[in-house]
């Protein structure tokens, strides 16, 4: 029976995952913390109950398609052109600056400690260091809810950018193996051989992966819809390992042709419980590698503070540089700051080249392995350490851009002055350009701030008074008039940016009526103490267009609709409100005030 062997240390994972997780729940730490501790528990560090491991890294590689799969399904490939900047330019600078400065600064060091290597290896540590992890990364920001964001984009398109990048790395650390004899010309040819290639089967989706999608989802069979989008899942993987390519950027290829066809809901729903599981096990995994001296873990857990800390300001200054505010920027180089899953494949082709001896690999991993540990914390203080940080560094050269002033408020009146602004909008997403458009047909004034520079500049060329800033900034709230403006209109998704924009417009304007787009009940609370006059639920107000479809079809009156709507609005605002105060010393049940609500829809 030792052929099933493996079946109990699938047993022993899971069981002793999901107990770690609920320990961690406790005290607010992420469940990948808890996984990755599994890992290590079980591992060589821990109890080494797990010896043989091989099983548990090719369902982590699993694991790792599936995610891509899954998270290329949400982008289309109209979505990708957009990135494109970000990829080509953001992703090309991210690894040559980072691989450089870590490289020297790894040379460095070794050095300064009496630890000399060479400067081939430490090439193979810049460079095997300036990959991000992948899995970990989207992983979080879809949990969280953070891919759309400007920074999670930047996390993207840079990530996309790193897995493609893998192959050519492999190719030069080639260049760095003793006595190798494939020269430049040979090694080009390859590598223009696999983009022929890559650029192919790209194409081959976007024409067989519509059909194929349409098929399987119009058979109304779930054993075919379960069975076909796993096999164009790891067939497109498959196809990518062919010609060199990582198995996840083969998954990602193929998720984003089918996520612009109609059935792509339904595969996405019906891959996510494999995603999951598989994914867990990757996070494992990664706890199972790590095997280093605990004499040692000090120096390594400082090392991999630097790189994280040298990484992270790297990413923040390329973000800048893209044009992106200090803030997006500070979120992205947070979100990226770690060292990778594909690392640990660079790490291995260097070492089986000679490159590394097996003391420097294990010590490589550890530094990995840490940098993989402390990432959920980062991406999750990200929003807030931003907006408390930004601010402070608005001095520096790329932080901020000057705009012309807006006239200064002459007087209070019913109706706007001269040079009186109606409404300062913040965002000019989908929602601030709906805004925008009624207050231009009103012939009613309107200044908005964004943070993305090419839309400010097409918009401004359209006409349209955008401005480029941060809502966390003083300054740029006062670019566009806050000081003087009878209301702000804040739509931006991000809850803590948010929070920090009502602050500061309390304090510039504090006659000034802010309305706010919320997207769960608890922000809404948050808005409203940080000083928010009104907060427009998104679920609550999705709920009141439900019902007011519900009773036209039923042909009630539509008097006695707005009177609903009136009624919800009012009086259910006040008691959602309470449900999430904190300060309700009043100990009343949050049902009974639920059920008062219902009550007061009879009229």
């Amino acid at each position: 029976m030792h052929q099933y062997e493996f079946l109990g240390q699938l047993v022993l994972i899971g069981t002793l995952a999901i107990v770690n997780i609920l320990v961690l729940q406790k005290i607010r730490i992420p469940p990948v913390i808890g996984l990755i501790f599994t890992g290590v528990m079980l591992g060589p560090t821990g109890f080494h109950v797990i010896r043989d491991s091989g099983l548990i890294s090719t369902l982590a590689e699993m694991g790792v398609v599936l995610l891509l799969f899954t998270i290329g399904l949400e982008f289309s490939v109209d979505d990708l052109k957009k990135l494109r900047k970000i990829v080509v330019f953001g992703g090309t600078a991210q690894i040559v600056l980072t691989g450089l400065v870590v490289a020297l600064l790894s040379y460095w060091l070794m050095d300064a400690i009496g630890k000399v290597i060479g400067s081939k290896e430490a090439l193979v540590l810049g460079f095997s260091f300036s990959v991000s992890s992948t899995a970990l990364c989207l992983k979080i920001l879809s949990d969280r809810g953070e891919l759309g964001f400007d920074h999670g984009r930047i996390a993207l398109g840079i990530l996309i950018f790193q897995d493609m990048a893998i192959v050519p790395l492999m190719f030069g650390f080639s260049f760095l193996t003793r006595g190798t004899v494939m020269s430049l010309e040979s090694s080009f040819e390859e590598i223009a051989l696999v983009l022929l290639f890559a650029i192919g089967m790209f194409g081959g989706f976007r024409l067989l992966m519509p059909q194929a999608v349409r098929v399987i989802t119009e058979l109304h069979a779930g054993e075919v819809l379960v069975l076909g989008a796993l096999v164009l899942c790891f067939g497109a993987a498959w196809l990518a390992s062919l010609i060199g390519l990582s198995l996840a950027l083969g998954a990602f290829m193929a998720g984003m042709v089918i996520a612009s066809t109609d059935g792509s809901h339904r595969i996405s729903r019906t891959i996510d419980p494999f995603r999951e599981a598989m994914t867990s096990i990757f996070f494992v995994s990664v706890g199972l590698l790590l095997d280093v001296n605990m004499i040692e873990l000090p120096w390594l857990i400082a090392i991999a503070l630097v790189v994280l800390l040298v990484k992270g300001l790297i990413m923040t200054g390329i973000s800048m540089a893209l044009g992106f505010s200090l803030r997006v920027s500070l979120m992205s180089g947070m979100v990226l700051a770690q060292i990778g899953e594909f690392s640990f494949v660079l790490a291995g082709t260097a070492k089986s080249a000679g490159l590394l001896d097996q003391h420097m690999f294990q010590s490589m991993l550890a530094i990995i392995v840490v940098t993989m540990i402390v990432t959920p914390a980062l991406i999750s203080a990200a929003p807030k350490f931003a907006a408390q940080v930004a601010p402070a560094l608005g001095f520096m050269p790329l932080a901020s851009k000057p705009e012309p002033k807006q006239p200064v408020r002459a007087a209070a009146g019913p109706i706007a002055c001269k040079g009186e602004i109606h409404a300062a909008i913040i965002g000019f997403g989908l929602i601030g350009r709906n805004i925008a458009a009624v207050m231009n047909a009103t012939n009613l004034a309107y200044t908005v701030l964004d943070t993305d520079r090419k839309t400010v500049k097409t918009m401004r060329r359209q006409g349209e008074p955008l401005f480029y800033g941060d809502c966390t900034e003083r300054k740029s709230l006062l670019r566009i008039g806050v000081d003087h403006s009878r209301a702000v209109v804040i739509c931006i998704p991000e809850i803590d940016a948010a929070v920090q924009c009502i602050r500061l417009v309390r304090e510039i304007n504090p006659g000034a009526f802010i309305i706010v787009r919320s997207r769960s009940l608890e922000s809404t609370n948050r808005f409203y103490r940080a000083g928010a006059d009104a907060a427009v639920t998104e679920l609550f107000e999705t709920s009141i267009q439900m019902f007011s479809e519900l009773l036209k079809h039923f042909r009630v009156e539509p008097e006695t609709i707005l009177a609903q709507q009136e009624i919800i609005r009012r009086e259910g605002g006040n008691i959602f409100r309470e449900l999430f105060t904190e300060t309700d010393g009043s100990g009343n049940d949050p049902a009974k005030k639920i059920s008062k609500w219902r009550g007061l829809r009879h009229v």
